[in-house]
C-alpha cells in the first residue's frame, strides 16, 4: 500500500543508505498499521471495544519502541563519530610530534656531519693553498728556464733581471 501522508517520525530527505531505506519502509509500515487501526475504530461494534483498545495499545507500544531504538541507534552513531574524531585528532597530534622529532633528528645529524667534515674542508683548503704555491713556483721555474734559453740562443752572457719569484728564492 502506497503512503501518501508524511510520516509522523519526520523522515528527512537525504542521501539514503540501505539502513535509511529499511527505516523508511518500517515507518511506512507503521503508518499503514496506524491508519488500519483507525479504520477499525469504525467497526468496534462488531469486534468489541476491548480488542480494538488492545490493538491500539500494542501499536502505540511498538511505535514507542521503534522511536526509542532509533534514538539509541543515533546516539551510538554519534558516540562512534565522536570517538573517531578524537582518535583522528590524537593520531594527528602523534604525527605532528613525530614530524617535529624527525626534523630535529635530521638537523642534529646534519650538524654532526658538518662538524665531522671540518677536517676534510680544512684539508681541501690546505691542498688548494699548496697547489697555488706549487703553481707559482712552477711559473717561476718556467720563467727562469725561458730566460736561460733566451740567453743561450742569442749568445749573450748578460744576466737577465730576476723576477720577483726568483728574488724570493734567493733570499
Amino acid at each position: 500500500m502506497q503512503n501518501d501522508h508524511p510520516s509522523q517520525f519526520g523522515s528527512q530527505p537525504r542521501g539514503e543508505t540501505p539502513a535509511d531505506k529499511e527505516w523508511s519502509e518500517l515507518e511506512r509500515d507503521l503508518d499503514t498499521l496506524g491508519r488500519q487501526l483507525a479504520a477499525l475504530q469504525v467497526h468496534t461494534a462488531s469486534l468489541g471495544s476491548h480488542v480494538v483498545a488492545s490493538l491500539e495499545a500494542r501499536f502505540q507500544e511498538v511505535k514507542n519502541r521503534a522511536a526509542s531504538f532509533k534514538q539509541a541507534t543515533e546516539a551510538q552513531l554519534d558516540q562512534a563519530r565522536q570517538t573517531a574524531w578524537r582518535q583522528a585528532s590524537e593520531a594527528e597530534g602523534t604525527f605532528n610530534e613525530a614530524r617535529v622529532r624527525s626534523t630535529e633528528a635530521a638537523r642534529e645529524a646534519a650538524r654532526q656531519v658538518w662538524e665531522r667534515s671540518e677536517p676534510l674542508r680544512q684539508g681541501a683548503r690546505d691542498v688548494g693553498d699548496g697547489l697555488v704555491r706549487a703553481w707559482s713556483e712552477l711559473r717561476a721555474s718556467f720563467g727562469k728556464a725561458a730566460g736561460r734559453l733566451h740567453t743561450e740562443e742569442h749568445g749573450t752572457t748578460s744576466p737577465t733581471p730576476a723576477s720577483s719569484d726568483e728574488h724570493r728564492e734567493t733570499t
